[in-house]
């Protein structure tokens, strides 16, 4: 290297130093800053804004669309009412670019066979589609809880005032009975109906006299039970006594026709155990046996 190019790199270094430093001067607000001027010309603003108006060029070189009505939205929070805003100022501008289109005779409809590629992958779109069908899903499981969650609620009130009139009519149907039950025992009968009957049949002792006077009668011309005592006598018996009917009598005693001689003597107990008895040999037998 020459002198020459050694003093030019070492000049060139001193001057980046120097305007490092400079400008960490700066940084730390060591250095005075210089002061910003705002100067207001409009003249100079009224040329560029007619440079850029664009004027003279046509419309299909311009391409732009104001809307016949500005935008008002009443609540800027809402996003729905915003969007359908935004939405239907561009739908008029798209009409309004059609028409402009067709004064010039520009084709603006896609041909059928025409092909472009998709921004998004198809594997993308697929995600977003199941994804917008999981949300969809989901939002119907919860319908669907909520309308069991409804019905449930609804069942059990059905349920309990079901079962809140099945105990005002078994109330009732207790104090009819006790009322009943009252006014047979007084001997009050008045007009008793089939219903007060079968109380009476239920009832001890108090019901003969409806039984025999109201209830039916079978063929040997003593009145029937009703059918409650018909169904307690199936379960229950008859009742009566139940002690000492298999007991011996007089009759049966002298009553021999079922007698056998041949059976008795083949089952009795000492011919079965004649039979079942075996001899013991003697001891001479045992001794030439062993």
């Amino acid at each position: 290297m020459s002198d020459d190019e050694q003093m030019y790199d070492e000049a060139m270094m001193e001057d980046e130093e120097t305007a490092l430093e400079i400008a960490a001067l700066q940084s730390e607000d060591l250095l005075p800053q210089p002061k910003k001027e705002f100067i207001n010309h409009k003249a100079a603003l009224r040329a560029l804004v007619d440079e850029l108006s664009q004027k003279s060029l046509s419309w299909i070189q311009r391409c732009d669309i104001t809307s016949t009505e500005p935008i008002v939205v009443e609540k800027t929070e809402n996003d729905l009412d915003r969007e359908l805003k935004f939405y239907q100022q561009g739908l008029e501008a798209v009409i309004q670019a059609q028409t402009e289109v067709k004064k010039v005779g520009v084709p603006f409809s896609r041909p059928d066979d025409y092909f472009a590629e998709m921004v998004k992958s198809d594997a993308h779109m697929a995600r977003i589609r199941q994804k917008l069908l999981d949300q969809q899903k989901g939002i119907q499981n919860s319908e669907e809880a909520k309308k069991q969650r409804e019905l449930r609620k609804y069942g059990k009130k059905i349920e309990q005032e079901k079962l809140k009139e099945r105990e005002d009519q078994k109330k009732a149907s207790l104090d009819k009975i006790a009322t009943i039950k009252k006014r047979l025992r007084s001997g009050d009968l008045g007009e008793v109906d089939d219903f007060e009957i079968d109380v009476a049949s239920d009832d001890d002792g108090s019901s003969a006299k409806t039984k025999g006077a109201r209830g039916k009668k079978g063929k040997d011309g003593k009145p029937m039970a009703n059918k409650k005592r018909q169904l307690k006598n199936d379960k229950f018996g008859f009742g009566g006594k139940k002690r000492g009917l298999r007991k011996n009598t007089a009759e049966s005693t002298s009553d021999m026709s079922g007698f056998s001689q041949k059976r008795n003597k083949s089952t009795g107990f000492s011919a079965v155990h004649k039979k079942g008895k075996t001899k013991r040999p003697g001891k001479s037998k045992r001794q030439r046996t062993n």
